[in-house]
């Protein structure tokens, strides 16, 4: 079975990212992309053991005198972000619920940042 993921990189101002990872072989491009980018963040929902990857979470990067660089709907789990170094905010949002952290980009090194949201129903 042969699959085309249809992942692609977008720029907006200095900004570039790349969002995806629905169905194994977007998540096996994404997973070899993320080495381009300085910055991967993963949206994840959790009950005890059980995990659901998520889509659909609304993410807002600034900057730190909190100029908005980035405001977008995820495509899928993994948001990876090309930006200049510096220090920048983190704000996502899934189902009403707000998170949000610091973090600094530097070259050469990579950031790595999970969300996590609980599960508000255990599927059967």
């Amino acid at each position: 079975m042969s699959c085309e993921p249809s992942v692609t990189s977008k720029a907006l101002g200095d900004v570039t990212y790349a969002t995806g990872g629905v169905g194994v072989c977007e998540a096996d491009l994404m997973r070899e992309m993320a080495k381009d980018y300085p910055l991967d963040v993963v949206f994840i929902q959790k009950l005890d053991e059980h995990e659901e990857f998520l889509a659909n979470v609304k993410v807002q990067i600034q900057d730190r005198y909190h100029h908005l660089l980035l405001d977008i709907a995820t495509e899928g789990p993994y948001l990876y972000v090309k930006l200049p170094k510096g220090k920048y905010l983190i704000i996502a949002e899934n189902d009403g619920m707000m998170k949000q952290q610091w973090v600094s980009v530097k070259p050469g090194k990579s950031q790595h940042v999970v969300f996590w949201w609980p599960i508000l129903e255990v599927p059967d």
